[in-house]
């Protein structure tokens, strides 16, 4: 029996680099194929960079748009749609190098853009008259009720905020740690049960609840202040040292809220689409966690408690209009207070949290807000 003499060595050399080359050819098609996912030729194309977007001054028509918003800076980014200081669309904590496409639905007139980090100069948005486009209102009479009882909600919880920024402010000026964590925690949960409504006011949330990421110089820019750069100090470092104008400027935001509230309506349309956008963006926060840490599972539970009484306000709207999308948004909402532990008065601020279900949280999370964000597009189909 005859035995094939074994390839060269030349042959296998080239053999090897021809696989080399397939398999680099594959990956990069692979990556072009993540890197296009959820893009359409016809999308808004938008860039942001390290110093703001690119263009500067967008014009599409009346009705709905979808954006396409690509990160071209070295740093995780947000941008928003506002009407005036009121925000109407956003997509929070877009990755370096990535995109994230953004649909909304927005009537004729002029609107401005965040574009990164909060120092950056705003984009201008037109937005042109189409005769062709849906209209973009839902019917506010609808509302009447439920916008009333919102109100009401957003006076008595306010209330609740302002006290709990006055006895936080009290406890950081006497240097008493314990007594200021314990009503930082207080102030924070209120705090985010009004975190829809709060986050319609660009420049009230951004002094409230804006991260250390989304300034130039993060953690030591001046501009960094509220919750989260009290928790630095309370809880990271251990200390009320130089905190006291930071819970100062806490408390006066916390009363010019309060102010916004009685005297400014909140749009209808916003009831559903702002408790979505909130929860999404606690989900794009979490997902760069390996863990859950206290203070997220703090701020989760808040949120779930504002998206709660949102749910029960639109409740006789979908019962009379969408019984089964009402009863999916019940069974996703109850699905996450299920999985969501409830919080301790404990030093953490929170039951132990290497013993929460991070994935599930995330997923009920999520499910929870796509259904909320579908809400606008039921009741105006069936309204």
């Amino acid at each position: 029996m005859s035995v094939s003499p074994p390839p060269s060595a030349r042959l296998l050399k080239l053999g090897v680099l021809a696989s080399a080359v397939l398999m680099l050819a594959a990956l990069g098609l692979f990556a072009l194929s993540l890197n296009g996912r959820d893009h359409d030729d016809g999308d808004v194309r938008l860039v942001v960079t390290a110093q703001g977007c690119e263009p500067r001054e967008l014009s599409v028509p009346a009705g709905e748009t979808r954006f396409s918003i690509v990160n071209d800076s070295q740093r995780a980014i947000e941008w928003e749609i506002l009407d005036g200081v009121m925000v109407l669309e956003e997509r929070e904590n877009i990755a370096p190098g990535l995109h994230q496409p953004l649909t909304a639905t927005l009537a004729a007139g002029d609107y401005a853009m965040t574009c990164g980090l909060l120092s950056n100069p705003h984009g201008t948005l037109h937005v042109t008259a189409n005769d062709d486009a849906p209209a973009v209102a839902l019917s506010r009479q609808a509302f009447i009720a439920p916008l009333a009882e919102y109100k009401v909600y957003l006076t008595l919880q306010t209330r609740r905020l302002v006290e709990a920024a006055e006895a936080l402010h009290q406890a950081i000026a006497a240097g008493e740690l314990e007594a200021a964590r314990t009503a930082y925690r207080e102030a924070r949960l209120i705090d985010q049960r009004l975190a829809m409504a709060t986050g319609l006011y660009s420049d009230l949330d951004e002094r409230l609840n804006a991260r250390a990421e989304y300034f130039a110089k993060r953690e030591q820019d001046p501009q960094f202040v509220g919750f989260h750069r009290l928790a630095r100090g309370l809880f990271d470092a251990e200390s009320t040292d130089g905190l006291t104008p930071i819970a100062a400027q806490l408390l006066e935001d916390a009363r010019t809220l309060g102010e916004r509230f009685r005297h400014q309506a909140i749009p209808p349309a916003q009831l559903a689409n702002g408790s979505a956008r909130v929860l999404e963006a606690w989900h794009a926060h979490a997902l760069d966690s390996k863990t859950l840490s206290a203070h997220e599972l703090l701020d989760l539970q808040g949120l779930t408690a504002g998206a709660e009484k949102i749910v029960t306000l639109l409740a006789p709207l979908l019962e009379r209009q969408a019984p089964n999308a009402l009863e999916g948004l019940q069974a996703r909402l109850a699905r996450l207070q299920q999985d969501l532990p409830e919080q301790s008065n404990t030093a953490s601020g929170a039951k132990d949290s290497r013993d929460v279900d991070r994935e599930a949280l995330l997923a009920d999370t999520q499910a929870l807000a796509d259904t909320l964000d579908s809400l606008n597009r039921t009741l105006a189909l069936n309204g």
